[in-house]
């Protein structure tokens, strides 16, 4: 679909840096941990995870830099970045606490432990951008990651200037709110309403575009939108992590260490759905793994919830009530979330049925552009067409138009290491697409990968109104009118294939 981009050389050694760096700062925190300060931010546990997980995402970027997807590349290094700085802030206040002694009174105390009060904020939005850019192919930002980036930005900056710890290094704010003073509260809380929504916008805008494609273009989507999901989720588990402190009595420091690893193992699973989408590895083992690991955790998050309110120590319940209840939640819901992912799973990368030719009823005005307008039936050989086109990323449709043998046309995929044959009238291929501009043509080819029209817009970094458009001019030029005996969006995909498989 776009032209092969070569790597960034400088990202192919981040990921020795990254390690060097962040071994500096797990062994400065373990000296400082074993002189006896800094609490929780001290903890290998937390510190380890941090570590790991800044590895992880510039290696993810590395790999995202050779196979050319160099937006997705520099977010990755972004996301590796952040997480470091999580690590060289901790760092930076604990030891500036440990040498003011009263730390509200020393010169530099203050700020360190402000900015490093933040630095949590940066990697959820980073984790999403990535995983975001990754199946993206135009190479406009879209409004949507500015919007992501703002926001978070803006949240990360006022949780700076107006949070203040009374005493650092006992817990997160959601953890020990004793600890923690906020300066005009509204304003703090109103900026951080708006950031939770801005971490949903990308998880339910790429779900959309995944259940509206079809085939390849849907799983790569669907692994990207549920990377995204790990960001929200991070930000209920620190809510719950507040539930279990009161009433459920955890300590402070077991559930802000408890919050760094969620927040490490989201970074981790983000860098790997952005590479394992941009690779366009989509075989249905891999999609399952991905989408079971998100709908397990939202499981394993509502279980721990829910225990914790009814272990809480003011409730009613005796331990082995308690013990009865939260084993029962954990059957249905963990049972629940099992199934429900499979089937999610399996739609995401369910081939497409070709049965017996029929023919296809013509809609009519602008058939199939609209952007709530549905392809062709999947029951139909037309729009098995579309449906099968598979690519390995962001290339052209590795599908292609071939006589088989008895000279009659057939449209072979390549889907998952088995051919799929789907008959192809004959003169319903013309001949060339050389009208059309390089958007169009990026269009076109996502719409011959199974791309519903938000999921080219999501890909194409442009809005749904907007892939309309292209696609009407799309239809014009190819002379494809209403009526007839297919789909104009099935003749159009077969225009492409045609292409694709007179330029090798």
């Amino acid at each position: 679909m776009t032209a092969s981009v070569r790597p960034v050389p400088a990202l192919l050694g981040l990921p020795v840096v990254t390690g060097v760096t962040a071994g500096a700062c797990v062994v400065a925190l373990a000296g400082l941990g074993a002189a006896g300060h800094g609490g929780f931010a001290t903890e290998p546990a937390g510190a380890l995870a941090l570590a790991v997980a800044a590895v992880a995402a510039a290696v993810a970027a590395s790999r995202l830099a050779r196979s050319g997807h160099r937006a997705a590349g520099r977010l990755a290094t972004g996301l590796a970045a952040s997480l470091l700085a999580y690590l060289g802030l901790a760092v930076l206040a604990v030891a500036t606490v440990a040498a003011g002694h009263r730390w509200a009174g020393h010169r530099w105390a203050g700020p360190a432990v402000a900015a490093w009060n933040s630095a949590w904020i940066p990697p959820l939005a980073l984790l999403q951008l990535t995983a975001s850019a990754a199946v993206r192919t135009g190479t406009v930002t879209p409004k949507a990651h500015r919007y992501v980036g703002l926001v978070l930005g803006a949240a990360t900056l006022v949780n700076a200037l107006l949070t203040t710890a009374t005493e650092p290094f006992d817990g997160l704010p959601t953890i020990a709110g004793e600890s923690w003073r906020t300066a005009l509260a509204p304003v703090g809380a109103a900026v951080t309403v708006l950031g939770v929504a801005a971490l949903l916008l990308l998880p339910v805008t790429l779900w959309r575009a995944a259940l509206g494609s079809h085939h390849t273009v849907r799983a790569r989507l669907g692994v990207a939108a549920a990377a995204t999901t790990a960001a929200p989720l991070t930000v209920v588990f620190c809510l719950l992590l507040a539930i279990a402190r009161a009433p459920g009595d955890v300590e402070p420091s077991l559930g802000s260490v408890a919050f760094l690893v969620a927040l490490s193992g989201a970074a981790v699973f983000a860098a790997v759905c952005a590479v394992t989408a941009a690779r366009g590895a989509t075989e249905p083992r891999r999609v399952g793994t991905v989408v079971r690991a998100a709908g397990l955790a939202a499981a394993a998050l509502l279980v721990v919830g829910a225990g914790t309110l009814v272990a809480a120590p003011g409730s009613s319940l005796g331990p082995t009530s308690v013990a009865l209840v939260v084993s029962a939640l954990t059957v249905v819901v963990g049972g629940s979330a099992w199934a429900g992912t499979g089937r999610l799973a399996a739609l995401l990368t369910a081939a497409p049925e070709v049965p017996a030719a029929a023919p296809v009823t013509p809609r009519g005005g602008a058939e199939g552009t609209a952007a709530g307008d549905a392809p062709p039936h999947a029951g139909t050989p037309d729009a098995a067409v579309s449906d099968v086109v598979e690519t390995t990323g962001p290339g052209p449709a590795a599908a292609e138009v071939a006589p088989d043998a008895s000279g009659a046309a057939v449209c072979v995929s390549a889907s998952a290491g088995a051919g799929v044959r789907v008959p192809v009238p004959a003169g319903a291929v013309p001949a060339s697409v050389g009208g059309l501009t390089a958007r169009e043509r990026e269009v076109l080819a996502a719409l011959a990968e199974g791309a519903s029209n938000a999921g080219i817009a999501a890909q194409l970094v442009v809005s749904e109104r907007t892939v309309d458009a292209h696609l009407r001019a799309i239809f014009v030029k190819l002379g494809l009118t209403p009526g007839g005996d297919t789909n104009r969006r099935v003749r159009a995909a077969r225009i492409w294939l045609e292409h694709a498989r007179q330029r090798r």
